[in-house]
């Protein structure tokens, strides 16, 4: 008796060399660190319930199975029995799969390459295998052998055979997979909600930015309308006809009132825009005399109920003014027309050119800051095209009816 006591306090202290967690940090002193997004959402209470929960199920199963199998032989056995004797066998298994997920939660750098997950497999091969085996041998040792010695424990854990071996690495090989598979998934699934994160910070970024630069060019659009228009005021002063000076002022005030409440949207409709470019060609009517003709054609209903970027056409209409008029002292015509394919509204401002004009230098803020503001507002959706001959210039944007979808 002293000597079977001895023996199995032996091998108890056998088993307590073999710890889990130094052989966890074994693995963590071998295998570096990679950075990798680390999941602390699961509490270790959760992953010791969750596995219990799974292994409780697979006993329960393959209990079942075997109990199936043995009434069809006609023997009698209690299948709490036979419950318990599965539960028993798959405890190593359940401690494995509890601390394994644990660990690879903490370091998942660990399986960050199949070579890492090859060296992880190994190691525990050589460690937790033989601790599986011992554990299931040491009961029928104790229940079998007559006297318990090491030889006789060694005699019969050579014993078991190869489908025993076959069968518990099995087990052991098909733990090690499923948590290895469910902590990729996890890693992914972070890292997934990382990018998503990520990107959903860019684009809120890039609508600041977009919104910004938006913001600076109706900065810089109010006060060169303004300008111009004063400048228009300006040269009516100089006539000395205060009542069409006054008529101008007046017409002023209407058109600021919109360029400020329009500055303050991102979309008016075609309506409201055309009725601006009618005062505002109005007021340079009034500078301009009999020398500014202006056609205005294609503004049906249908074009009329569209959206349209706040004070998308003065800028061209001004530009009109500026490089024709402005140059000569001879009569000119400018022609803003309309038309709609389908859901595409194409707008074309053109002016008569003179030979014998002169040319206004300028900035060219209003072609360039127009272009940007289509690219700005409908990325690839709308398009301007400016074209040039002996006789006209002629400036062309077409954009969709309605604003666009992404931007409502």
């Amino acid at each position: 008796m002293k000597e079977q006591k001895r023996v199995t306090k032996n091998i108890a202290s056998l088993f307590s060399v073999f710890k889990w967690h130094d052989i966890l940090a074994a693995m963590n002193t071998r295998i570096p660190s990679m950075a990798i997004p680390t999941d602390s959402s699961t509490s270790w209470f959760k992953i010791i319930g969750i596995n219990l929960l799974i292994w409780l199920c697979i006993c329960t199963i393959g209990a079942a199975g075997n109990y199936q199998d043995i009434l069809r032989n006609e023997s009698k056995v209690q299948f709490l029995n036979i419950w318990l004797s599965w539960i028993n066998g798959h405890v190593p298994l359940f401690f494995l799969s509890s601390l394994l997920h644990h660990f690879l939660q903490k370091r998942p750098a660990q399986i960050a390459s199949a070579a890492l997950i090859m060296r992880l497999y190994l190691l525990l091969s050589l460690s937790f295998f033989p601790l599986h085996i011992l554990y299931i041998t040491i009961p029928k040792w104790l229940k079998m052998a007559d006297e318990h010695t090491l030889q006789s424990f060694f005699v019969r854990f050579t014993q078991n055979s190869n489908f025993t071996w076959f069968l518990e690495y099995a087990w052991f090989t098909g733990t090690f997979a499923v948590v290895i598979a469910v902590r990729i998934w996890h890693i992914g699934q972070t890292r997934s909600a990382i990018l998503q994160q990520t990107q959903t910070a860019y684009l809120q970024l890039d609508l600041a930015l977009e919104q910004q630069r938006l913001r600076s060019l109706r900065q810089q659009l109010e006060p060169h309308f303004i300008f111009n228009a004063l400048n228009a005021i300006s040269a009516l002063v100089r006539t000395n006809e205060k009542s069409v000076a006054l008529a101008g002022i007046h017409r002023l005030s209407d058109l600021l009132r919109y360029a400020l409440t329009a500055s303050n949207k991102d979309w008016v409709s075609f309506r409201d825009e055309l009725d601006f470019i009618r005062d505002y060609l109005a007021l340079q009517q009034l500078r301009y005399g009999e020398r500014l003709e202006v056609i205005i054609e294609g503004d049906t209903p249908a074009i009329l109920h569209g959206d349209c970027l706040p004070l998308l056409l003065q800028p061209l209409i001004e530009n009109a003014l500026r490089h024709d008029l402005d140059c000569h002292e001879e009569c000119s015509q400018i022609n803003l027309a309309f038309s709609l394919n389908v859901d595409q509204v194409t707008v074309t401002i053109s002016n008569q050119k003179h030979d014998n004009s002169e040319k206004n230098p300028g900035l060219g803020l209003g072609l360039s800051q127009t272009r940007l503001r289509l690219e700005m507002m409908y990325k690839s959706k709308a398009s301007m095209q400016i074209s040039e001959n002996c006789e006209a210039f002629c400036v062309s944007i077409t954009t969709p009816l309605h604003r666009p979808d992404t931007l409502l």
